[in-house]
């Protein structure tokens, strides 16, 4: 067998249920080589003449501590691979990336499937080691299946279709749910393992997903494994890991579920047949003794010539040899937030810097995006907001450098951030700043140095980058920055462009402290300040924080704002006077940390316009059938007439319902099935009422019935 040297150094502290997915990826290789894992400072030539490794595997990314390996550079003749161990969105690749620079690693795998689509320049030399479960512990256990549907994980901005999924099926069918208690010391409390599979096990049906990036995750494997019907979002991924819907699962999106599961609640025969054809498909395919892609590439790489490179034709797949200027087109997994950076770009090119700046902050909604920063950040240098600019890029570099604990940033970041500070004004430190990290090398950094008057620097290699800006030709590129100098109120002279000035549309004016990017900035520089305390300082203002919140929020309004930025929506509607009372806003912070950044139209009581309503909705109906629409009732007067318009929407906040219109809206809401109240203050007269696009509740006793029947035939 041969032997692998595998060099990890995890975060102390981490939770249990963490330490034991590191404990798997050992246990995986364990099924192909002889492993000794190093996870201390040491001397790399040491360590590999103690154990004589075949292959060295050198894993970093977000979980990764303080590292320290000397003399990676000695004994070249034994093989080198990265494990790029996070989230396919995380900054994190770029602290892996520094990483494998320094110790020299050129090919890396990883478990996401979709880390070749999120980080295109390493795609070419990324290979999938997926998932998988140890069928020792995710088996069927013994008892009976008495949780109906089962709700496991996260339910932050980043997981839509399970935030979606849970509030659908917890309004139809009876559920349980186990709270994520985070990554830190809480986190303890998670169930994992043998106590997992066996809430897994006595489940009928339990969703999973890949967050909007539409990965494949462990859930997807342990529950079926487990006996449990699988619900999941139909992606590509998915599909890629042998997964069809109603034959060893159930995909499709939310509004599409419940009746799924009532048609199989209504045959038990068929349920139990879509349920042993998922566990027999990981059985079969996705289990630890399957996942050899390690060994094969070790086994490649000793037999490859160098007119050969090895590719993989699908994540689940096998690797193999392939010539070298074959083409292979990466693993699309489909991800939400790469349809809004796409779009984002585009509307940069018309140009239409605010339209691209709203695209890009509904990426940021989902998450910390380093890819959107980015984007962002050019979106504000094309609008004049240099400021706004910089605090993009040096909220991403304090996470680089503070969180993170890397030796450098990406070279991309640091390109754009050298770019806002030149459009600052502050062309010395942009200089200063160029003239940093003389090793680091990227297209983009190197334009920016040369502009700046500097020698690029001789390097082996640039550096990949995780967050890269389209390519554009030198001219186009200068183009680009001299308009973004010229709408900062910037000079060009001193600098060595390349081209003569061309014809560029005036900037729009720039209002300072103003508008969204005003609000943006103060934002951001609360955070940066935040991230920059000294850990007294911070101490004291998080034992504050409580207090400030229930200060200036209430548990209602907390609802209200958690709700509105969960909640699938295209559009909202205000009814009255915008003002700045508590409900109000927590409205409209809901609305802007939902990942859409849906538009808020209000209706006045004295200018009560149908069509304006119906403009707001349109495009979030059409086609559909459904309205995405979140309708905030202030005053009951400016809803007069719009009650076949609220019966439709997808939330509906009334605040005045002590008076005698709000009362009406509330009882002729709530008058039917149509809609589940989910906060409701009778004195002070709010309620949150939410849209089902499901039948009446009273038509579901047939599935009540069939879910009793399957929980009996079980036993």
């Amino acid at each position: 067998m041969p032997r692998l040297l595998f060099f990890r150094w995890a975060k102390p502290g981490l939770p249990g249920f963490l330490n034991r997915h590191l404990d798997e990826h050992v246990q995986t290789l364990e099924h192909f080589f002889d492993v000794r894992v190093i996870d201390r400072d040491c001397d790399y030539a040491a360590e590999c003449d103690a154990f004589s490794p075949d292959l060295c595997v050198f894993e970093s990314g977000v979980y990764a501590g303080e590292r320290s390996i000397r003399n990676t550079a000695s004994r070249p003749e034994i093989p080198k691979l990265g494990f790029l161990h996070s989230d396919p969105y995380d900054l994190a690749r770029a602290v892996f990336l520094s990483d494998m620079d320094r110790w020299g690693v050129e090919e890396y795998f990883t478990t996401s499937v979709a880390m070749a689509e999120y980080t295109p320049e390493i795609a070419d030399r990324l290979f999938v080691w997926p998932n998988s479960v140890d069928p020792a512990v995710f088996h069927s256990y013994p008892g009976e299946k008495n949780i109906p549907v089962l709700f496991t994980g996260s339910q932050e901005r980043h997981y839509p279709w399970r935030n979606a999924v849970g509030r659908t099926l917890s309004r139809n069918f009876a559920t349980m749910t186990m709270p994520h208690y985070g990554w830190g010391k809480s986190g303890g409390r998670t169930v994992f393992g043998a106590d997992y599979a066996r809430l897994l096990s006595a489940s009928v049906f339990v969703p999973a997903c890949g967050s909007m990036s539409r990965d494949l995750v462990r859930k997807h494997l342990e529950i079926p494994a487990a006996g449990a019907c699988l619900i999941a979002e139909d992606t590509p991924a998915v599909a890629a890991f042998g997964f069809v819907d109603l034959e060893n699962c159930v995909l499709g999106e939310a509004e599409e579920i419940p009746d799924k599961l009532d048609a199989l609640l209504a045959d038990p025969g068929r349920l139990e047949a879509v349920v042993r054809a998922g566990q027999k498909l990981v059985q079969e395919r996705h289990v630890q003794s399957r996942r050899s892609q390690v060994l094969e590439w070790l086994q490649l790489q000793a037999v490859r010539s160098p007119a050969e490179r090895i590719v993989q034709a699908s994540p689940a797949g096998s690797l193999f040899l392939s010539p070298k200027d074959s083409t292979q087109v990466p693993f699309a997994a489909g991800g939400r937030d790469r349809q809004f950076l796409a779009s984002g770009w585009h509307l940069l090119e018309e140009p239409d810097p605010d339209g691209a700046r709203r695209e890009f902050l509904k990426c940021l909604n989902f998450y910390f995006i380093p890819e959107a920063v980015i984007g962002a950040a050019f979106s504000e240098l094309a609008a004049g907001n240099a400021e706004a600019a910089r605090d993009w890029t040096t909220q991403a570099l304090v996470d680089t450098f503070t969180d993170r604990s890397a030796p450098d940033p990406d070279p991309v970041l640091w390109a754009t951030h050298l770019r806002a500070l030149l459009c600052s004004g502050e062309r010395e430190q942009a200089v200063a700043g160029a003239r940093r990290f003389p090793h680091l090398s990227h297209r983009e950094l190197d334009r920016m140095r040369s502009l700046l008057g500097l020698e690029t620097a001789a390097v082996r290699s640039a550096r990949a980058s995780i967050c890269p800006v389209p390519e554009t030709s030198q001219g186009k590129w200068e183009a680009t920055l001299a308009h973004a100098l010229m709408a900062c109120g910037q000079s060009r002279d001193g600098l060595r462009f390349t081209a003569a000035p061309t014809a560029a549309s005036t900037p729009a004016p720039v209002v300072p402290g103003h508008g969204p990017a005003a609000l943006l900035r103060k934002r951001l520089l609360r955070r940066i300040r935040w991230r920059m305390r000294t850990g007294a300082v911070r101490q004291l203002r998080l034992r504050l924080s409580p207090l400030k919140q229930r200060l200036l929020t209430d548990e209602f309004s907390r609802t209200l704002t958690d709700i509105l930025r969960r909640e699938g929506l295209e559009s909202a509607v205000l009814f009255g006077d915008p003002a700045g009372d508590r409900l109000q806003r927590a409205m409209r912070r809901g609305l802007e940390l939902n990942p859409s950044l849906p538009p808020l139209t209000v209706v006045r009581a004295a200018q009560v316009d149908t069509s304006v309503i119906a403009g707001a909705a349109g495009d979030a109906e059409r086609g559909t059938g459904t309205n995405r629409t979140a309708a905030f009732v202030a005053d009951a007067r400016a809803a007069e007439g719009s009650a076949e318009f609220l019966s439709r929407c997808a939330l509906v906040v009334l605040t005045d319902t002590t008076t005698p219109g709000g009362y009406r809206l509330l009882t002729g809401l709530t008058a039917g099935s149509r809609f589940v109240l989910l906060g409701h203050e009778p004195v002070r007269g709010t309620a949150i009422l939410a849209g089902s696009d499901r039948p009446p509740v009273q038509e579901k006793h047939h599935g009540e019935q069939a879910l009793q029947q399957t929980e009996g035939s079980a036993q």
